[in-house]
């Protein structure tokens, strides 16, 4: 049979677990997503004349809110895996005394 010696062991075994640690190091890079997806059925619901509190239960409050310039909204989405920016959206809406007026993709 194998003679084994504590020697070899502690080899086989330190081999082992550097093996199992270097394999658990891979770079993980995660999907970012950011800001308000929006699908192309949703943004055709929107009307001219839609109160601000209409559009935000119909699409979520904005991410970007100007405080300058109030009736601009900004809805911003993109999805990012590791370092490439993949789908990116960009939609502004306008507003004049609480109504929308103007709609900007």
């Amino acid at each position: 049979m194998f003679k084994t010696t504590p020697n070899s062991m502690l080899k086989v075994i330190l081999t082992l677990t550097f093996t199992l640690l270097v394999s658990g190091c891979s770079i993980y890079k995660m999907e970012v997503q950011q800001g308000n997806a929006l699908n192309n059925e949703t943004v055709s619901q929107l009307q001219k004349g839609m109160s601000k509190a209409e559009v935000a239960s119909l699409l979520g409050n904005p991410l970007l809110q100007d405080n300058f310039r109030s009736n601009r909204w900004d809805y911003i989405y993109f999805k990012r895996s590791g370092s490439k920016l993949g789908n990116k959206q960009n939609l502004t809406l306008f507003f004049e005394n609480d109504q929308l007026i103007q709609v900007r993709k």
